[in-house]
């Protein structure tokens, strides 16, 4: 008896060993982190059940979707859940990640890294990026998406992958060591977006490949989505897949083709973006390189969805939230200096998004017997909040102040306006700002600007040449 009892204790023991030594492995585990991704804290920062439209992807969505430019458009609140290279199997368990605290009525997903493509992108680190936004179980189950090698249990158990990290750890710091495991505070203020800049103003057309030869998508392929419209479908949230525009190749277009045939036997929703870039008046160089979306892309792209939206009614329970206001009234006015600030010259771009977007607009107008200014023009000169008709009345002079989209002030002679204590000044000399030339001036002047005078941009416009009128001009170069 006696001796049973001391195998039982040295069991006993041994269990207890072990139990302890597991839970010190997962209680460790989080302080070994490097370099901790916190875009998922700062999504499950945002006020819970209060998000309308859930995006997910790769990079290709977070530079494509610009929730302050849907909001802009529909009044919705909408995130992006990206990372560099999602894999389309973590983007499932990223979706039941983002379900824990929020339940979109509509959820995006781009299907890039289903194309052979995306394979130049991949590493074991596009994995562990997008596992590191989620938290608890989910976490541990999207590590079991990992093909199989030394990083399946590596993404589990940071202990594991980090364990030399203990030598570089400042015991004197508790806060520094605090971070990795203390979740993020603050937001994302471009709500997942990523900004980029366009660097090529030219207009080429997307190239666009013919469907060549039938491809079959593989069981993976298929359960891959199967898992994502399951998930939507229990959640009782619509589902869209798109494929934003991209430089894209013959071996992608087929398979791009194969993944929407299957969608279509689904009965599941889809938008190619690719097919749909020249209908929408989207160029490389203009509005993306070969891979991402600039600014001035994102908003066609956005706008577009937001289009739909608003056509279809796919939102129907939008709960207003002040957090959300306030951080995309921030986002917004951001977004409109990188569509409308100095680095654009498109004078028909800039008075469509001047419908939209917070700013001022000034013209200051040399009447003439002729111009260039047709009924187009006339037409977009009057929606921003102008009352004179150009097209048929040149000759008059005219000077006004427009702010989003409301006429303050307007004169067939010179006047000076006041904005916040900067003298504005309209005449024949164009429009001068506390006495100076802010730029050249053209036989009209017409300026774009924020409130606060952050940021300004002037378009002098020459009829002799038409100058920036589009008529003469291909891309960034007009005739002279």
């Amino acid at each position: 008896m006696k001796k049973v009892l001391g195998y039982l204790q040295a069991l006993i023991k041994v269990v207890l060993a072990l139990a302890i030594a597991v839970c010190a492995w997962f209680f460790l585990t989080p302080y070994f982190r490097v370099g901790r991704n916190t875009e998922g804290d700062l999504y499950r920062n945002m006020p819970e059940q209060t998000l309308d439209v859930l995006c997910l992807g790769s990079s290709h969505m977070q530079y494509a979707f610009n929730p302050a430019v849907f909001y802009a458009e529909t009044g919705l609140y909408s995130y992006v859940m990206g990372s560099a290279c999602q894999p389309i199997t973590i983007t499932c368990s990223l979706l039941e990640e983002s379900l824990k605290t929020q339940s979109p009525e509509v959820v995006l997903v781009d299907v890039f890294t289903l194309l052979p493509q995306s394979e130049v992108c991949y590493a074991y680190g596009a994995y562990y990026l997008a596992i590191d936004e989620m938290t608890g179980e989910t976490r541990y189950k999207a590590a079991d998406a990992v093909p199989e090698g030394e990083y399946k249990l590596s993404y589990k158990f940071d202990l594991l992958m980090n364990h030399d990290n203990w030598k570089t750890m400042d015991f004197t710091n508790p806060e520094e060591i605090l971070a990795n495991v203390k979740p993020a505070e603050g937001y994302n203020y471009n709500q997942g977006y990523v900004p980029l800049e366009p660097e090529k103003q030219i207009f080429t057309p997307l190239w666009v490949p013919e469907v060549t030869e039938e491809y079959k998508l593989s069981d993976e392929d298929k359960q891959s989505l199967d898992n994502i419209i399951d998930l939507c479908q229990e959640a009782g949230a619509r589902i869209i897949f798109i494929k934003t525009p991209y430089q894209i190749n013959d071996e992608d277009m087929n398979k791009l083709q194969a993944i929407w045939n299957y969608l279509d036997s689904r009965n599941i929703q889809y938008v190619d973006y690719i097919r749909k870039a020249e209908e929408l008046g989207w160029f490389m160089d203009m509005d993306g390189d070969t891979w991402h979306n600039n600014t001035w892309g994102a908003e066609i792209i956005t706008t577009d969805l937001a289009n739909m939206f608003k056509e279809n009614g796919y939102v129907k329970n939008h709960r207003e939230n002040s957090t959300w206001e306030d951080l995309l009234a921030f986002s917004v006015r951001a977004t409109t200096y990188h569509l409308m600030g100095p680095s654009n010259i498109d004078v028909y771009r800039l008075l469509k998004e001047a419908q939209t977007y917070p700013c001022l607009v000034l013209v200051n107008y040399v009447g003439r017997p002729n111009t260039s200014i047709g009924e187009e023009e006339n037409a977009l000169l009057q929606s921003v909040g102008f009352t004179k008709d150009f097209a048929h009345d040149p000759s008059t002079d005219y000077y006004a102040v427009v702010k989003d989209g409301k006429l303050v002030q307007e004169s067939t002679t010179p006047f000076e306006y006041d904005l916040n204590g900067t003298k504005i000044t309209f005449g024949e000399k164009g429009i001068l700002f506390d006495g100076e030339h802010y730029d050249t001036t053209g036989q009209m002047d017409l300026y774009f600007l924020a409130e606060d005078l952050q940021w300004i941009n002037a378009i002098p416009i020459d009829y002799a040449t038409r100058w920036f009128w589009k008529k003469t001009c291909d891309g960034w170069t007009c005739e002279y």
